[in-house]
C-alpha cells in the first residue's frame, strides 16, 4: 500500500489534470462512483519496496501507480486510448516542489479488460514512482 502523501498528492494533480484536459477523473478506492461520462479516469496503487522505516528521514518507497481509462460500453477503444494519451503525459509532467514524490517512467498502454464491452471498457498505464521524506 503506497503512502497517503503518494496517493494524496497524485489525486491532486489528477484532478489538475482533470481540468486542465476536460477529461473527468473518480476516486474509485474504497468509494462507490457511478460516472455517467463517456470516458473518465482513476488511479490506483501498489508499492513494491521501501528502504528504512517512517522515522527514518532517508526513507525510500517505489512502487506504480495505475492510471485507468475508462469508456461506456460499445464504443470502441479509441476514445480510452485518446484519454490515456493525453492524461499520462500531463501526470509525467507534474513536478512535486519538496521533491517527495517523483514520477519516474510509465509503461506503453495495457489492455485492462480483455476487449469486452462489459459495464465498462478498461486500458491503462503503469507510473512508476519513488517517495522520499
Amino acid at each position: 500500500m503506497s503512502a497517503s502523501y503518494v496517493r494524496t498528492t497524485m489525486r491532486k494533480w489528477c484532478d489538475e489534470v482533470a481540468t486542465a484536459l476536460s477529461i473527468p477523473f473518480y476516486d474509485t478506492i474504497n468509494l462507490e462512483q457511478m460516472p455517467s461520462d463517456n470516458v473518465w479516469f482513476t488511479v490506483s496503487f501498489v508499492s513494491e519496496y521501501h528502504e528504512g522505516t517512517f522515522c527514518n528521514k532517508e526513507y525510500l518507497e517505489n512502487g506504480f501507480i495505475t492510471v485507468t481509462a475508462v469508456a461506456r460500453p460499445g464504443r470502441g477503444d479509441l476514445e480510452a486510448i485518446q484519454a490515456l494519451e493525453q492524461v499520462v503525459p500531463a501526470l509525467d509532467a507534474k513536478i512535486d516542489p519538496t521533491g517527495r514524490l517523483t514520477l519516474d517512467s510509465y509503461e506503453p498502454i495495457d489492455e485492462a479488460s480483455n476487449g469486452s464491452a462489459d459495464k465498462d471498457y478498461r486500458v491503462r498505464v503503469i507510473m512508476n514512482y519513488t517517495h522520499s521524506l
